[in-house]
């Protein structure tokens, strides 16, 4: 099949729905993953007539369930389906302690081990050549990943750290990816989007409608936001990896972060998390997809 395929996470709202819009544009086979599919249908007929591309298709996806995506991982398989182009843009910030279905708290599990599981299911599909983009935040910076970041705990649960902790976990997954990945030939990149007008960025606070008024007219657009990731994936000239994307430009990732000493355990560690955690999955048959050599 000549046509490129990408697939895009959390394409029903935001900066995935212009990621989506933009490589249907360019002529892109589409999946968009989607946990509200209802949404995500309508999305995905309007970037088919606005574009005239009828390659693009709705799959469900829930990042919070392992179960889910391992059946999505499986159903792309039974089509042999090929990607060029896998796009982890989905995530979330929990307001308050709340847990997936594998009993993982929601932001770590959603924005990181949800992503680290769709991938890790999906390299066997991934062509020599293609690219990952994983999405993180310039709150990376102020993340922490240790011992404890895997371990659900209600009493510590803080969402302004849980998000820049999923963020810095993300980055040093994508790290790990490239130097797992070299000899295939599959190159994983991290973006940053910026802050994007979006629901992700509303607070649940007496301010809110404060900021609405006088900081969302200068935050960016969806699409702005989406704009590097789309250059990622399509551009034609050999990229930077091993660096951080933003504003459609390769930037320095710290030293500290490079070198992390825990960088390589999490990989690991979240491997064994996954398999302790996944009653609703034939844990041999997941551990078969997950142990092929990388």
């Amino acid at each position: 099949m000549s046509q490129k395929q990408i697939i895009v996470t959390g394409s029903s709202a935001g900066i995935g729905t212009e990621i989506a819009l933009a490589m249907a544009q360019k002529g892109y086979a589409v999946i968009m993953a989607c946990r509200n599919l209802p949404k995500a249908q309508q999305v995905r007929d309007r970037i088919a007539s606005e574009t005239g591309n009828n390659e693009v298709e709705v799959l469900p996806l829930n990042l919070a369930s392992f179960r889910s995506i391992a059946d999505f991982a499986e159903t792309l398989k039974s089509r042999n389906y090929r990607c060029d182009v896998l796009i982890n843009n989905a995530g979330t910030m929990s307001k308050a302690y709340k847990t997936t279905a594998d009993g993982l708290e929601c932001t770590v599990g959603v924005n990181y081990v949800g992503a680290y599981l769709l991938t890790r299911l999906l390299l066997p599909l991934i062509n020599a050549g293609g690219r990952i983009i994983n999405t993180t935040s310039i709150t990376h910076k102020i993340g922490r990943v240790g011992e404890e970041f895997l371990t659900p705990n209600p009493e510590s649960y803080q969402r302004f750290s849980a998000y820049p902790n999923s963020k810095l976990a993300v980055l040093l997954f994508t790290l790990e990816l490239n130097k797992r990945l070299a000899r295939r030939g599959i190159t994983a990149y991290a973006v940053d989007p910026g802050i994007v007008n979006t629901d992700m960025i509303t607070m649940h606070q007496w301010f809110d409608p404060l900021s609405n008024l006088f900081f969302r007219p200068f935050i960016k657009s969806a699409k702005k936001g989406a704009a590097t990731a789309v250059h990622l994936a399509a551009a034609g000239s050999a990229l930077l990896h091993d660096t951080l994307y933003a504003n459609c430009r390769p930037r320095k990732i710290a030293q500290g972060i490079i070198t992390h000493p825990y960088r390589e355990k999490l990989w690991s560690k979240t491997e064994k998390v996954i398999l302790n955690r996944c009653n609703a999955i034939d844990s041999e048959k997941l551990l078969d997809y997950l142990c092929e050599n990388y």
